[in-house]
């Protein structure tokens, strides 16, 4: 199951089999790609450390040391990552990977992760299978405070109108706007001062959203 998805439409437009794990299709998956009623995504897990967080050569890689991280009824929890075990974030769920995205991302869909092992010498990755966003379903990117988990900022995307095309010049915006306000990352309720947001793309962040990126 690990290895071969069957697809009317191949990525490359040609009607055979293709492997999650050929480093073609990986490039093509590094952010989302819709096909068919599912949207597909690859992340490498390049770096053993958060100290190197930023430094791989492509731009949407996780660290092995990274925690997965869900807000739920109870607070804050951390989900496990088993090779071959599938995780589901339910819809709805504020979801956050340490040193990858600067925020919690909340989708309309169920999003279902797969941890692959490397093997040979290979890295270690992840699938990412959701459904695809239809009519006023959204992303969100948000930000709680990290002392109390009070909500501080949000800003939504409808993906089920405007699809993928746009979505990460939406992220890129999202972070700006949060970033631009001391305001924003002041928590109301505790007063404690949250870290600057940073975007999946780490090609992208200034010095201080590097150093953003390795605290959280």
């Amino acid at each position: 199951m690990y290895t071969s998805i069957y697809v009317e439409e191949p990525i490359e437009k040609i009607y055979e089999d293709w492997d999650f794990m050929n480093d073609r299709i990986i490039q093509k998956l590094q952010g989302f790609a819709p096909i068919g009623d599912n949207i597909y995504g690859i992340r490498q897990i390049s770096q053993s450390n958060h100290d190197k967080a930023g430094e791989a050569k492509g731009a949407m890689e996780l660290v092995k040391d990274r925690k997965n991280l869900e807000i739920g009824p109870g607070g804050v929890i951390v989900v496990p990552r088993k090779p071959y075990v599938a995780h589901i974030t339910c819809a709805g769920t504020p979801h956050h990977t340490q040193f990858l995205f600067g925020y919690w991302h909340i989708n309309d869909k169920d999003e279902i992760i797969i941890p692959v092992p490397g093997v040979n010498g290979d890295p270690d990755h992840i699938v990412i299978v959701m459904g695809r966003p239809t009519g006023q379903e959204t992303d969100r990117a948000a930000w709680y405070c990290e002392e109390c988990t009070s909500l501080l900022y949000m800003s939504e995307y409808v993906t089920g109108r405007d699809g993928f095309k746009s979505f990460w010049r939406w992220e890129q915006a999202a972070v700006k706007d949060y970033n631009s306000d001391m305001g924003h990352r002041t928590c109301w309720n505790c007063g404690h001062v949250n870290p600057l947001a940073y975007t999946a793309f780490h090609n992208l962040d200034t010095p201080e959203q590097r150093e953003a990126r390795r605290l959280w």
